[in-house]
């Protein structure tokens, strides 16, 4: 295998905080068959290990391993609860995904916990995706647009995405169309992004946050989902304060951690969901 030397980084935490679900588990490592290959990682000390079934694989794009993560860092520690946050996973570093998987991804999120979201994400990279052939196993990738867009919506309610299934079929069917150019956001601000993003259907606030910041790369992005909206209301209060509206917390958030706000974001979400106590 390959060998990439690492600092500041955990890909564990990276893969397994909740931001991702074109990586899966497999082996010692993770396999991710959404970037027209497959490509496998596994990190054991600050060396990464890796294999895919093509070419032009850069895990340094795919991690955003060039981020100034310790810069960051201290940028984004306005409180102690951050610094908490920040020392429970040091290495985290946002995900670098494609944008149709991401968004995909997070339209079959909505009031699904993660291993269900996997399950149906799987399903459909199953039923029409294209396959790769690595390490002795065949993985599934996710399929394009044109692919996915001929699969109809029963179909896809079949897949077990019930009233999900009208979403991703309807917003597929504007991106064949051509009504979203979903490689383009990434030339827009991220509020151009975010509203482009909101003109598919059922995408919301949400959704488009996420897009933002895992697929289109907009690091101000702060997703709010009720976990986030849990540490709002326990730590955050002045979030609040400009009103209890999904975009004026946004707002407020993106003011108060910065053009960072999106690592802000995962360190919160991924401490809050590991710490949490019933």
């Amino acid at each position: 295998m390959k060998e990439l030397k690492v600092s500041n980084f955990s890909l564990k935490d990276t893969i397994e905080c909740g931001q991702t679900f074109c990586w899966v588990s497999e082996g010692e490592g993770y396999v991710n068959a959404d970037i027209g290959q497959a490509v496998y990682v596994e990190q054991k000390g600050n060396t990464l290990y890796w294999e895919s079934s093509g070419s032009g694989i850069s895990l340094s794009h795919l991690f955003r391993l060039k981020d100034p993560l310790l810069d960051i860092q201290r940028e984004i520690q306005k409180d102690r609860f951050m610094k908490n946050c920040i020392s429970f996973a040091p290495g985290l570093r946002i995900i670098n995904d494609p944008i149709f998987p991401c968004l995909v991804s997070f339209l079959c999120a909505t009031w699904k916990n993660i291993p269900a979201i996997k399950t149906l994400v799987q399903r459909i990279r199953e039923s029409c995706g294209p396959t790769y052939d690595l390490r002795g196993k065949r993985f599934y990738g996710m399929p394009i647009p044109e692919q996915l867009c001929e699969v109809n919506v029963k179909d896809l309610k079949g897949l077990g995405l019930a009233w999900r299934a009208e979403f991703i079929k309807q917003s597929i069917d504007a991106i064949v169309a051509g009504d979203i150019d979903l490689e383009g956001l990434r030339s827009l601000s991220y509020e151009e992004a975010h509203t482009e993003l909101k003109s598919l259907h059922g995408v919301g606030d949400k959704v488009a946050d996420c897009v933002c910041l895992f697929g289109v790369g907009h690091l101000e992005a702060f997703p709010i989902d009720v976990w986030i909206e849990k540490v709002i209301q326990k730590h955050y209060g002045i979030f609040t304060e400009a009103g209890k509206s999904y975009r004026k917390k946004s707002i407020a958030a993106r003011e108060y951690f910065g053009k960072y706000a999106g690592y802000a974001q995962e360190y919160l979400y991924y401490y809050s969901r590991s710490t949490f106590k019933s």
